[in-house]
């Protein structure tokens, strides 16, 4: 009777921690600041962040593009609920060209995701090369 006791406590206490570790992992933010802004135009900025997982990762740089109104504050409070990148990357040195309401990206590393369907009447252009 005792074993059965204890059996049940053993269980409870793994199914909280298994909660607790599921909770862990989809709520461990990314710390990211912002590493560059761009004007793009009257209407929008290109806001480049640099975000962290911890000591053990490397940087992830990632894009947005954000209505002008909005100040630096007020994106990050909403990164991720209101404002998702278009790029992330690997690359700290990627060349941003604006000209004429067009972005022209060169990255020279990973790029772990791209989504050109962020517009506000802007164009993208990514160039990408592994090294």
């Amino acid at each position: 009777m005792r074993n059965v006791r204890i059996f049940k406590w053993v269980v409870v206490l793994l199914v909280i921690v298994a909660f607790y570790g599921v909770w862990k992992a989809l709520h461990s933010p990314i710390d990211q600041t912002v590493y560059k802004v761009e004007k793009v135009n009257s209407q929008i900025t290109l806001y480049i962040t640099e975000g962290s997982a911890g000591a053990t990762t490397g940087f992830v740089y990632q894009f947005y593009l954000v209505p002008s109104a909005v100040t630096r504050r007020d994106f990050l409070k909403d990164i991720g609920d209101k404002y998702h990148a278009f790029l992330s990357t690997s690359d700290a040195g990627t060349k941003v060209d604006i000209s004429n309401g067009a972005i022209h990206l060169t990255v020279k590393g990973k790029v772990y995701r791209f989504n050109n369907g962020a517009s506000y009447s802007a164009t993208i252009y990514l160039n990408a090369s592994p090294f």
